[in-house]
């Protein structure tokens, strides 16, 4: 028995570097709006705050559900702040986007350190992205309200 317990334990020991390093993503960064305006011309950066919550969910990203979600939830910020014309547009260009061969860093999912699928993400990899929105501050986002929304089950 001893015997096992050991072996179990050597078995964590060489493993879990190998699991913490699946369970890793790079540092936030965001463009804004990526490809397009940050807001109109009489008011620069009107939708910027919507665009910077888009990108940080695509930063961690998740399922492909929780990516047409994220879509949405942008065009509504967008509507919120300028109306239908400019959510349509900023929405149509963003779903457009993914089915373009020409693709940019801030692609779903682009955050881990490690590629990965388009899948649900586990409850060590959500626990994982709480402690580290948790720990950041980024500009015009509100992060406790952003875990709210994204995160609801861990609040």
């Amino acid at each position: 028995m001893k015997n096992l317990k050991f072996l179990a334990l050597i078995t964590l020991f060489i493993t879990s570097p190998a699991i913490r390093a699946e369970i890793a993503l790079k540092t936030f960064e965001t463009d804004g709006c990526t490809l397009f305006l940050d807001g109109t011309f009489s008011k620069p950066g009107l939708w910027k705050h919507c665009c910077t919550e888009h990108d940080l969910r695509y930063w961690f990203g998740g399922s492909t559900k929780d990516m047409d979600e994220t879509d949405l939830r942008l065009s509504a910020c967008v509507e919120k702040v300028a109306g239908n014309y400019w959510a349509q547009t900023i929405y149509s260009g963003v779903r457009a986007g993914h089915h373009s061969p020409i693709k940019n860093k801030y692609r779903w999912n682009w955050g881990w350190a490690t590629p990965r699928e388009y899948k649900e993400l586990s409850a060590a990899e959500k626990n994982y992205v709480v402690n580290e929105l948790k720990g950041m501050s980024v500009e015009n986002v509100n992060i406790d309200e952003f875990i709210k929304i994204n995160f609801p089950a861990t609040n």
